[in-house]
């Protein structure tokens, strides 16, 4: 009876043997499928990237941190000194009996008033100066990240319109080949299509390639391994630009941090001159001690310094007096720059997006319906091959280049946002 049972339960254990190795395999596949999938990648999650982790930023925040620690060293008051002191040592041998004395104290300085104010408020410019780096260098880093990623937008988008040209292709093609087929037509229509067909490769061919750089280029910027598997969630969008030129420039004079820069480091050089001024004025000591000869007793000294040199001072003076000079001419220039950047800026936007109207509104649907009346018209005998053809090189052309007028408007609005930033 047991050697009846024995092959059954050997079936049985081989099966259960089976199920277990094909539920590990599926398992190992799952987990192997997990780490292949593409990570979703928007474009604010990509800025958000950069802010976060770009060299770039990272050292203007660490230059910033460094400010905030000069400013608590400025706001600090002069430290006490340990004095030791002695009085009554004799001129020379022959003095005869002398008596010293020695005295053990504590003195400390006390600047002129308003020296420390002045030397506290430059260091409190340079920490608000520190941060408004922050906030300029994290708008130009934005700006560059959108373009990126608007680059290989752009250049995957190019590679999709491609493919799909090259089955609008295929359709004339088969249209001609029957056409041929009947003798209705001859063999060089069909070789015409199949010249387009190779271009029309050819061009996907350095599409894709352009995808894989402007890829890798994003990947690159954003501290990633060029071969981590990435899908970019967003496309190219065209909001209207509905601000007016007034309100954009409004807007950038009253924010742009370049030009709150230029007045900050105005008014650290109006505090310049006024420490600078101050450097003529005294300075004042006092100090505690205890003489040797009477511990129980005490006494105090006062001290004022002499500032007697006035190549010093007057130098001092002139340099400040040069730096608010230098502040101001720097001012006018960088309003200036950013009024003629950020119109120019504008105007790009604004002719980015009257050529994605001019694609949108009406050269493209005309061109999308004319090539499917072409191919019908074709079919039945109305056009020639050549027409077809050029129909085809037109809705080519038309949704590449609509393409490129998106991907430019794109562009333009980031820069716009940043332009006058670089100080160029």
């Amino acid at each position: 009876m047991s050697r009846i049972f024995r092959p059954l339960k050997n079936r049985r254990r081989a099966a259960v043997l089976s199920l277990g190795l094909a539920f590990a395999a599926a398992l190992a596949a799952a987990a192997a499928g997990g780490r292949d999938e593409a990570e979703e990648l928007s474009l604010a999650g990509a800025v958000e990237l950069a802010l976060a982790g770009h060299p770039e930023i990272l050292l203007v925040r660490e230059e910033a941190k460094a400010a905030a620690a000069r400013r608590r060293q400025a706001e600090a008051r002069p430290d006490p000194r340990l004095t030791f002191g002695t009085a009554g040592i004799p001129w020379t041998l022959k003095a005869g009996e002398v008596e010293t004395e020695y005295a053990l104290g504590v003195e400390r300085e006390f600047e002129y008033p308003g020296l420390r104010a002045a030397r506290v408020e430059i260091a409190r410019r340079d920490e608000e100066a520190a941060s408004l780096e922050i906030e300029r260098t994290g708008l130009l880093l934005a700006a560059r990240v959108k373009k990126a990623y608007h680059q290989a937008v752009f250049a995957e988008e190019t590679r999709i319109a491609l493919e799909s040209l090259g089955a609008v292709i295929d359709r004339l093609t088969d249209a001609l080949l029957v056409r041929f087929e009947s003798g209705e037509a001859a063999y060089a229509d069909v070789l015409r299509a199949k010249v387009e067909k190779a271009r029309l490769q050819n061009r996907l061919i350095e599409a894709r390639r352009d995808e894989s750089s402007a890829r890798t280029g994003l990947l690159l910027f954003l501290g990633f391994s060029p071969d981590k598997p990435v899908r970019l969630t967003d496309r190219l969008a065209v909001p209207p630009l509905e601000a007016s030129l007034d309100r954009v420039l409004a807007e950038a004079g009253k924010h742009r941090p370049s030009l709150r820069l230029a007045r900050l480091r105005r008014s650290r050089a109006e505090a310049e001159v006024r420490m600078a001024s101050l450097a003529a004025k005294p300075g004042f000591e006092a100090g505690l001690f205890v003489p040797s000869k009477n511990i129980k007793g005490w006494g105090f000294s006062l001290g004022i310094s002499l500032p007697l040199s006035s190549s010093r001072t007057g130098g001092l003076q002139a340099e400040a007096a040069a730096a608010r000079e230098k502040s101001l001419i720097e001012t006018v220039a960088v309003e200036r720059r950013l009024n003629i950047l950020v119109r120019a800026a504008y105007r790009e936007a604004r002719a980015a997006e009257e050529q994605v109207e001019v694609f949108e509104k009406r050269l493209l649907g005309e061109i999308e319906a004319e090539i499917e009346n072409g191919l019908t018209q074709y079919r039945l005998g109305r056009i020639e091959a050549y027409a077809l053809l050029d129909l085809f090189r037109s809705l080519a052309e038309a949704r590449l280049e609509h393409l490129q007028a998106r991907f430019l408007y794109a562009v333009a609005l980031a820069g716009m946002d940043a332009a006058g930033e670089d100080g160029e």
